[in-house]
């Protein structure tokens, strides 16, 4: 499954609003910190910490499974959504709402899919929205009863017609069943879509991209590169990179920061053409000067990146000191743990 909003781990500050109580929240707060920073174990002791001194229950408890999420303790995190379950009502709907999302996604990335549907059945109940029946679609057609899996894609795309990252999502799950051919109706039907908006051009366009129409893409795009949208540039260098064309790629990246300032998203972008060139040194030069800006956005990718680098280079001693740090940061993800594993043996 590709990186649906409900399967990974947003903001704590996001994740965790709307959770209120008189009594203090010292370490909820320093819990949501520490998930923004995705640093998951001192977020989860912050959690710990806010149950064992009564602080806002539903909030504590919600953060702690977030945390376990984060920390790929799948089984755990749901047990935890459980506890944060039983300290709300009624008069809580939407917590209750993020709640059940929340223990879905532990449940799916565990493995556990009759769960997972038993939960979306409970969010059905509470309100008929795409992102449940999607999340349904998507553990019947890892079950692999795909007709079961349409009917809940198709409910899906009814209550959000113009939700492209949904569709992105369902053709992904299709992709990954070897059945590309079965989600590629859901992609064309979302060309079709009203939308004259920037937005609207630049999201059809990123279709068009996962069927390889990059010409076609490019007409969307041509014109809003040259008003130097930033959405645009980035497809447009992708673009390029995929093509095989780093110079293009390359200049419209820095084009990019030019117009729009650094970005760890827009150095990933150089360092993926160094890559792609053999050009390692300079790669890893990016990578640092990426890596040197704050923020979130855009840093798992070029940790994960500057770790290829220095293993083309064929320094592997870095390599595994980098695979290392980033195994520690980010721990539920399989591909690091996977890297990681191999440069141990090198």
């Amino acid at each position: 499954m590709k990186k649906n909003k409900w399967i990974w781990i947003p903001l704590a500050a996001v994740l965790l609003s709307g959770c209120s109580a008189d009594n203090g929240t010292d370490s909820i707060d320093e819990g949501m910190t520490a998930m923004e920073n995705k640093e998951y174990q001192a977020a989860l002791e912050d959690f710990k910490t806010a149950v064992a001194v009564g602080e806002n229950e539903a909030a504590a408890y919600r953060g702690e499974g977030l945390a376990l999420m984060g920390l790929g303790q799948y089984e755990q995190a749901a047990a935890a959504f459980d506890e944060a379950l039983k300290v709300t009502d009624e008069k809580m709907p939407n917590t209750r709402r993020d709640i059940l999302y929340y223990k879905a996604t532990a449940l799916y990335k565990n493995g556990d899919y009759d769960g997972t549907i038993a939960v979306c059945d409970d969010l059905l109940k509470l309100r008929q929205e795409g992102d449940a029946c999607y999340l349904r679609g998507a553990c019947y057609m890892a079950k692999g009863d795909y007709d079961q899996a349409k009917t809940a894609f198709d409910l899906a795309v009814s209550l959000s017609p113009k939700d492209y990252d949904l569709v992105l999502d369902i053709y992904s799950c299709y992709q990954e069943q070897k059945r590309s051919a079965d989600g590629a109706p859901y992609l064309e039907n979302a060309l079709n879509i009203e939308d004259p908006s920037e937005e609207g051009s630049c999201q059809k366009a990123r279709i068009y991209v996962y069927l390889e129409n990059y010409d076609s893409a490019r007409k969307l795009l041509d014109p809003l590169v040259e008003k130097k949208n930033a959405e645009a540039m980035e497809l447009m260098a992708r673009i390029y990179l995929e093509e095989g064309d780093t110079t293009h790629a390359r200049k419209t990246w820095q084009e990019l920061m030019s117009s729009a300032g650094e970005s760890l998203t827009a150095y990933n972008g150089l360092v993926l053409c160094d890559i792609k060139d053999g050009a390692y040194a300079s790669a890893l030069e990016n990578a640092e000067k990426g890596l040197a800006l704050s923020g979130e956005e855009g840093r798992q990718e070029l940790m994960y990146n500057t770790i290829v680098a220095y293993e083309y280079q064929g320094d592997f001693e870095n390599a595994r000191a980098k695979a290392q740090e980033y195994v520690e940061k980010y721990p539920s993800d399989e591909r690091g743990t996977r890297e990681y594993t191999f440069l141990q043996t090198r």
